[in-house]
C-alpha cells in the first residue's frame, strides 16, 4: 500500500552511528531532516553511558524510555527514569541523560526541529546492533 507522503520503514533498515569513535552511546537514526522537519532516534546507552550536558536554541526534545533505567537532569532538577518514563525538554534548557542501571538504557528521542542533530549523528562512525539491542528493539523481554 502506498500513501503519498508516508514514510514507512523498519529500524533494521536505518543507519546506526556513534557521534565519536569509542562513545558509550549509539544512535539508530529512524528519520531526519531529509524526510521530515525533525529527527527521531533510538539512543542506546551502554552501562554507565551518558549524553554530555547540552541545550538546544529552538528545539523541543522528547525522550521516552523503552528499556533500562537512568537519570534525567534538566536544569538543576534530576529524576529517575525507567521503561515507560518520558520527559520533554523545552528550548534553552540544559539537560543530560545518564544510564545508572545494570545493562543498557534504550531511549526513543525526538527533536523538533532537527537543528542539525541528525547531521552530527551521520558524520560519526558507523556502529552496529548486537543481539541484546535486537531483542529489546524487537520487543522480546528477558525473563529472570
Amino acid at each position: 500500500m502506498s500513501i503519498p507522503g508516508l514514510v514507512l520503514s523498519h529500524y533494521r533498515d536505518c543507519p546506526v552511528h556513534q557521534i565519536s569513535k569509542g562513545d558509550s552511546n549509539k544512535f539508530v537514526l529512524l528519520c531526519d531532516g531529509t524526510q521530515v522537519p525533525f529527527v527521531s532516534v533510538v539512543e542506546i546507552f551502554d552501562e554507565g553511558g551518558q549524553t554530555p550536558p547540552n541545550e538546544h536554541a529552538g528545539a523541543f526534545e522528547y525522550f521516552y524510555v523503552l528499556a533500562g533505567e537512568g537519570v534525567a537532569k534538566v536544569g538543576d532538577k534530576e529524576a529517575s527514569i525507567q521503561a515507560g518514563s518520558y520527559f520533554i525538554v523545552p528550548p534553552g534548557n540544559n539537560h543530560q541523560v545518564r544510564n545508572t542501571g545494570k545493562g543498557r538504557l534504550y531511549v526513543l528521542t525526538t527533536m523538533v526541529p532537527d537543528e542539525k542533530f541528525s547531521d552530527l549523528i551521520k558524520a560519526g562512525p558507523v556502529a552496529s546492533l548486537d543481539e541484546e539491542d535486537l531483542a529489546v528493539l524487537n520487543g522480546v523481554r528477558r525473563l529472570g
